[in-house]
């Protein structure tokens, strides 16, 4: 698939299956890196790269997701043209859950399952305080705070400046956006850390998306647990989508 939205970082022609990986707010396909060689090989993996980020990084960052779900489906085609799931973390999952119900809708394929991480389901309204529209110090001192940003490129202040208006886009997107509750017929597997400040009853909310049993699996640590626990993450996924 030659387009900037998907990498393939390792093309599989005879894959069986496709995964696509959407990361959390601000994040980048590098925090998928491990997996390339972990997954099983009867999946290819695909890493979602939205505007604003890597090789996109001098494009213009969406803010709300309808635009996003409107670019995604300009490769609907791609996207169900194999059997596939979908991973995301964080802002990520409420990207693919936003994905798979308008797939649904169109009558296309859906994917096998959806792996969402470390979100509150995203019919739920987020009990914290919005990010986005903080001050700029407000802004750098709350990233740290969060400690999803790594402190070299907090400390780069050149750097910051070209991330800020992705990192304002995404918490913005984060914040305000609320699905309806819909369920869908695909399975949902949940990823939780114990330490996280969401809500339990948010995340056990996601049952109410499925038409399925849903299925968590909960580890030690906060909300970027996927840095910690990636490998045990991709094993699972890979014994889940054998």
């Amino acid at each position: 698939m030659n387009n900037k939205l998907f990498i393939i970082p390792k093309p599989n022609p005879n894959a069986t299956l496709r995964l696509f990986c959407f990361p959390y707010a601000g994040g980048s396909s590098t925090i998928f890196t491990p997996w390339i060689e972990q997954a099983n090989t009867h999946i290819e993996l695909v890493f979602v790269q939205l505007p604003g980020r890597g090789a996109r990084l001098m494009e213009s960052a969406i803010d709300n997701m309808p635009e996003v779900i409107e670019e995604l489906l300009l490769y609907k085609d791609f996207i169900t043209s194999k059997p596939y799931a979908f991973f995301g973390h964080s802002l990520g999952s409420r990207i693919s859950y936003a994905l798979a119900y308008e797939l649904h809708t169109l009558g296309l394929p859906l994917p096998s399952k959806v792996f969402a991480s470390a979100s509150r389901a995203p019919h739920c309204t987020s009990n914290k305080k919005y990010l986005h529209d903080l001050p700029h110090d407000a802004f750098i001192a709350k990233l740290r705070d969060l400690n999803g940003t790594p402190k070299e490129v907090l400390d780069n202040a050149e750097l910051m400046e070209l991330l800020i208006p992705l990192l304002r886009a995404d918490f913005k997107i984060a914040d305000t956006y609320v699905a309806e509750q819909r369920a869908l017929p695909t399975p949902i597997h949940v990823f939780h850390g114990v330490e996280d400040e969401i809500l339990d009853e948010h995340i056990l909310a996601w049952q109410a998306l499925t038409a399925q049993p849903c299925t968590y699996k909960y580890f030690d640590g906060g909300h970027f647990f996927i840095h910690q626990y990636g490998e045990e993450m991709i094993n699972i996924i890979n014994q889940q989508l054998t």
